[in-house]
């Protein structure tokens, strides 16, 4: 009985991996980029956050009293700061949003201005549509793959199902995986690197799953709950406790109520505000602060912050005259275990909540999450081609070999090209005009290097040509940030810049290491010379 169990969870273990290897390679793969996205891959990207210098409170609480006498009065009531940290935003923002339209637009609308962090410079506005506005913000090279990781860039509901679902997958392969290896601490330190390339294959698919278990029950059980929250639990939600109402919902769970408006004048003390958080929290950084009814009497602010010894992002509420009333989570100063962990699943998702070095080992494990399933897939393949009465033929093998390296190592190549384009794009193309680029780059490059595995006939050679190109144009990126870029690795104006150029170049070494290596395919160069 218990030899059937096993059988059946290695085939359900099998066949989850075999069929959603390529999109979990994927949406792993762009996840552990996505990790080091904000905000240091955002500041590489932008040298307005380069040299921005700490903006004063006072500068801040006037340039708000200033754009608010200028605006229409409804436009007062939702005023939006947002300070260029690289978490969201590369400028200092002021957004005054009205809910209710103006009387141009019969929806939500806004009026922006966006200054320059180093001299305060009016650089933007905007006026129109709030989901126009926040959709069309300048992104960049980091932002685009960290966006591509939430939905695969195919929208609601269809990419956040997608991605929740692949979740769901990784955290049955993993918890499945674990099941059916029961030797965990043999195989655990079981590494066989001389043995031959299918031997290093399934050590290394074993040691990676059983080393990265944890971390992929967590990424896995996060990343179904981010995906699938909004598309099917909050509307499942809202369905049993409020009638299927879910603005109900959103209003029951928000922690920024709408203030009572007393039309009785009373300055914000905004200075006041943002010097206290600033002391409460010296090692958080302020992400964006809300005015409710500014220069009000029932004047109510909102300080989000992030970092510091919270886990998750927090928020900080204040009155208008100053005082501080309480500090709660996003979703307000609810109680409640399930509260707590919800809190928790994004920071843990993208390991943003214990400094650098959590980061870069969330980097690590994330790549090694994204290894195991295709080394899976791969083990799976070479033991087909096995045997007296083989299932799959050399022929067979060679196109499926060619596929995945295709689309997998074509995303990678697409995700190297985006940064070298990231440099080109600062010196000769301006602000958002940048949006335009990064999707056809990206996603041309990754259906070109796939269509080549078609005509390509030996995968070997092609995986060799992925990590030279690879290589290239990672290594590609410091000579270029040092010739067109205002903040390089030579005149080193930022030591983020600096080391992140570097580090660009160890990456690309590194794939030209593996270009290196990996010994091209005898009877194929024997084939060229003749011909």
């Amino acid at each position: 009985m218990k030899s059937i169990t096993l059988k059946k969870l290695f085939l359900l273990h099998s066949w989850v991996g075999v069929v959603t290897a390529v999109l979990l390679f994927v949406v792993a793969f762009t996840g552990a980029l996505a990790v080091l996205a904000r905000p240091e891959l955002k500041i590489w990207a932008n040298q307005s956050l380069q040299q921005t210098q700490h903006i004063p409170n006072s500068e801040i609480s006037t340039l708000v009293n200033t754009y608010h006498a200028q605006v229409p009065k409804e436009f007062g009531e939702n005023i939006h700061v947002f300070m260029p940290t690289g978490h969201n935003f590369h400028l200092l923002a002021l957004v005054f949003e009205s809910h209710h339209g103006d009387e141009n637009y019969q929806q939500e609308v806004l009026r922006a201005f966006e200054f320059d962090p180093a001299s305060l410079a009016l650089v933007n506005t905007y006026y129109g549509p709030s989901k126009q506005y926040y959709a069309n913000k300048k992104t960049d090279a980091a932002s685009y793959i960290g966006e591509f990781h939430a939905d695969l860039h195919l929208g609601r509901p269809i990419g956040l199902i997608l991605t929740g679902f692949l979740g769901l997958t990784l955290l049955v392969s993993t918890v499945t995986g674990l099941f059916i290896h029961r030797k965990l601490i043999k195989e655990l330190f079981t590494f066989r690197w001389l043995k031959g390339f299918d031997v290093t294959i399934s050590d290394g698919h074993k040691v990676m799953g059983i080393w990265g278990s944890i971390f992929n029950i967590v990424i896995g059980f996060s990343g179904a709950f981010l995906g699938l929250a909004t598309v099917i639990l909050l509307p499942a939600a809202a369905f049993v406790s409020f009638g299927g109402d879910q603005d109900k919902l959103i209003e029951t769970f928000t922690a920024i109520p709408e203030p009572i408006i007393s039309h009785v004048n009373q300055p914000t003390n905004i200075t006041a505000i943002l010097s206290d958080a600033q002391q409460r929290y010296p090692h958080a950084v302020i992400l964006d602060a809300t005015v409710m009814a500014h220069n009000d009497a029932n004047a109510q602010v909102y300080l989000r912050l992030l970092g510091g010894e919270a886990v998750a992002s927090q928020l900080l509420h204040y009155n208008g005259q100053g005082e501080y009333i309480t500090s709660m989570s996003s979703f307000g100063d609810i109680a409640g275990v399930s509260i707590k962990i919800i809190e928790i699943l994004f920071p843990l998702h993208f390991g943003n909540f214990a400094g650098l070095f959590v980061k870069l080992l969330w980097v690590m494990l994330g790549l090694a999450c994204a290894l195991m399933p295709l080394s899976g897939m791969m083990m799976w393949l070479a033991k087909r081609t096995r045997g007296s009465t083989p299932t799959l033929s050399a022929g067979a093998y060679a196109r499926w070999n060619r596929f995945i390296i295709g689309s997998c190592g074509g995303l990678v190549l697409a995700c190297c090209v985006l940064f070298p384009v990231q440099v080109l794009l600062n010196y000769a193309v301006a602000g958002v005009e940048h949006n335009a680029y990064f999707g056809p780059v990206f996603f041309y490059t990754w259906l070109v290097w796939l269509v080549i595995a078609a005509f390509w006939q030996n995968y070997k050679n092609y995986f060799r040509a992925t990590l030279l190109l690879c290589a290239l144009f990672l290594i590609s990126v410091l000579p270029l940030n040092s010739v067109l870029g205002v903040n390089n690795v030579i005149n080193a104006n930022s030591t983020l810049v600096a080391f992140t150029d570097i580090s660009f170049l160890i990456v690309g070494l590194a794939f030209l290491w593996g270009y290196l290596k990996t010994k091209p395919d005898a009877i194929a160069l024997a084939k060229v010379k003749a011909g």
